[in-house]
């Protein structure tokens, strides 16, 4: 069968994550699964293709089936139970970078690492940057390590097993953190496949701001004078969040998304 002929057996809905799947066992990119539509498949690559996309069926993340992702132009090694990594947080990296001199050797700390891609990104983007980065799992920090190595960044960032900040003294020039912020209530509600993710990496409490507020009452103690936290929120969070902040002694600035929906919380330090 060619590659042309397969794709259009696939179901509408499905055909998206068909052609993520089939560029994945191709290795090739996905746009070039197009230049490649006279290709004859295998049998063994039939029957692989068709095992991955009734992974997907059932709802399975792709990014946990392909074991990879990309965020802000770059790929990263994902595995089950790690967060997969969302368009909504690239825009957590561009407000860090706005802030960030590409001259100047600061150091950042991001609150729940994941799969390490904010960090790793940030580290590529700020060649003088170097970057603390906690979670409290374990396989979250090993995957986060894998990235880092990959991109070559490794012996810039430091990853630390630990609930929310790390357990010394210290302080940072920024906080970053995309912390978990849906409430318990919502978890029936979400996509089947989001239910595949990790509950500790997606729920914030029972008004999903619980851990919010942890990071925020806390983060002065890490934070250099004159510093800044920058913060992913829910789109309905952002008077609850923009208090606490305030509460903190921070000046607050809201970034909305490309749905248009507040998603950044950014908190600077009042000079």
């Amino acid at each position: 069968m060619k590659v042309k002929d397969l794709l259009k057996e696939i179901p509408k809905h499905l055909r998206r994550d068909a052609q993520l799947i089939l560029a994945h066992l191709l290795r090739v990119s996905p746009p070039q699964i197009y230049l490649l539509e006279e290709r004859e498949l295998s049998e063994e690559d039939l029957k692989t293709f068709r095992h991955l996309l009734a992974r997907r069926e059932r709802g399975e993340p792709t990014a946990y089936i392909i074991g990879e992702w990309e965020f802000f132009g770059k790929t990263f090694r994902l595995e089950r139970g790690v967060l997969v990594p969302r368009p909504e947080t690239e825009l957590l990296v561009e407000v860090a970078l706005s802030l960030i001199p590409e001259k100047e050797t600061l150091e950042g700390l991001e609150i729940g690492v994941g799969s390490g891609c904010v960090s790793v990104v940030l580290l590529l983007e700020r060649p003088k940057l170097r970057m603390v980065a906690t979670d409290v799992s374990e396989r979250s920090l090993k995957v986060a390590g894998e990235n880092a190595r990959m991109h070559g960044v490794v012996g810039r960032i430091e990853l630390i097993k630990a609930d929310l900040f790390p357990p010394y003294e210290r302080r940072f020039d920024f906080i970053l953190s995309n912390p978990p912020y849906i409430p318990l209530s919502e978890w029936k509600n979400l996509p089947r496949e989001v239910k595949w993710e990790d509950k500790t990496a997606l729920l914030g409490g029972p008004r999903g701001t619980e851990i919010i507020e942890r990071i925020v009452r806390r983060s002065r103690k890490f934070l250099k004078e004159g510093g800044f936290i920058a913060l992913e929120i829910g789109h309905d969070q952002v008077n609850e969040v923009k208090i606490l902040l305030e509460d903190q002694g921070f000046e607050v600035n809201i970034y909305k998304d490309l749905g248009g929906l507040d998603r950044v919380a950014l908190g600077l330090w009042k000079s």
